[in-house]
């Protein structure tokens, strides 16, 4: 192939789509600076798709806007604490040589973002005696007749001996019914403190260093990781606690608190930001707010837990948004 066919077309399959890789989308700059944010990062970039990126740059002065914009998206994401080894990335990257690491199809991100859903909380996740994947809920009866519901990607530990019974929440969400036995207290614990039924039916949710406690029936009593001991949680009640988060016991909405185990997430005048971080719970990949002035959309709704998908095409339906899907998984939330 001559140096000029090289740069005939920017969008020529023989560029963008051989080779196993996805072609050029053919939607907003937006949509296509993230194509070539993905393709060159990842080490998988020939020297036709670099100069193929170099004419799109060139093919029109909006495209250069764009490229930052997709870069500023992934320093966005590398703050929030997930991995984006695509936000180094700069317009002279194109020019060096690619790396290779033997990946047999790119998948467009599906091997470079795949690190945005991993944390140090895996090991806990495999290592569990009870554990749900994404999308997943699991209802266990335990020895002592108590019952345990996990909701999705959630993974607990039983430790039972003749003096304790211990659950040790490693991620997501539980609800416990406990069985009496005055001699052998219940407790669950997370890495920010340790939650004792006090003959109850409560939910205990651990995500992002943070715990979260509904009680549905009688109370519990917790105590905090750095020895604190907080007021007595009463029936109808709930209280947040982690480093640097001051608790308050405060009246739930048990209705809407309890709607996971009907496989339903109830929400009313919601931030968009907070619906898409559970819903992200409950589905493979992840999906991301391109623009932060869509954190503080409002949302209200009843969603099914068993499809999220379906959920997902609601809400940027209902807010008049556009998604824009990589590999499948990732998914882009911006205005239409």
């Amino acid at each position: 192939m001559s140096a000029e066919s090289e740069h005939t077309d920017p969008t020529d399959a023989r560029l963008t789509g051989a080779n196993g890789f996805p072609e050029l989308p053919a939607g907003p700059a937006d949509e296509q600076a993230l194509y070539w944010l993905t393709l060159i990062s990842s080490g998988e970039a020939n020297a036709g798709h670099r100069a193929a990126f170099q004419d799109w740059l060139r093919a029109d002065p909006t495209h250069h806007e764009a490229w930052r914009r997709a870069q500023a998206l992934w320093r966005d994401i590398a703050q929030l604490g997930v991995a984006a080894p695509m936000a180094t990335a700069t317009i002279s990257d194109a020019h060096r040589s690619p790396r290779r690491f033997g990946i047999q199809h790119l998948g467009l991100a599906a091997g470079v973002l795949v690190a945005a859903v991993l944390s140090s909380n895996q090991l806990g996740l495999w290592l569990a005696d009870h554990r749900t994947a994404p999308g997943q809920q699991l209802a266990v009866a335990l020895a002592d007749g108590s019952q345990l519901l996990l909701d999705t990607d959630t993974a607990v530990s039983v430790h039972y001996s003749d003096t304790r019974r211990l659950l040790e929440l490693h991620r997501g969400k539980i609800w416990c019914r406990v069985a009496a036995n005055a001699d052998r207290p219940f407790e669950v614990s997370t890495g920010q403190g340790t939650v004792r039924a006090l003959g109850t039916a409560f939910d205990v949710a651990e995500q992002d260093d943070r715990t979260e406690v509904t009680v549905y029936e009688h109370a519990v009593r917790i105590d905090l990781a750095n020895g604190a001991h907080l007021p007595m949680l009463a029936e109808g009640t709930a209280v947040g606690f982690g480093e640097g988060l001051e608790p308050v016991n405060a009246e739930a909405d048990t209705t809407t608190a309890s709607a996971w185990h009907r496989q339903q997430l109830q929400y009313f005048n919601r931030p968009l930001s907070e619906v898409v971080a559970e819903l992200n719970r409950y589905r493979r990949g992840r999906i991301f707010l391109a623009e932060r002035d869509l954190e503080q959309l409002r949302l209200s709704g009843i969603f099914d837990t068993s499809r999220p998908d379906e959920a997902l095409a609601l809400i940027t339906e209902s807010l008049g948004l556009h998604a824009y899907q990589l590999a499948g998984r990732w998914v882009f939330l911006r205005r239409g």
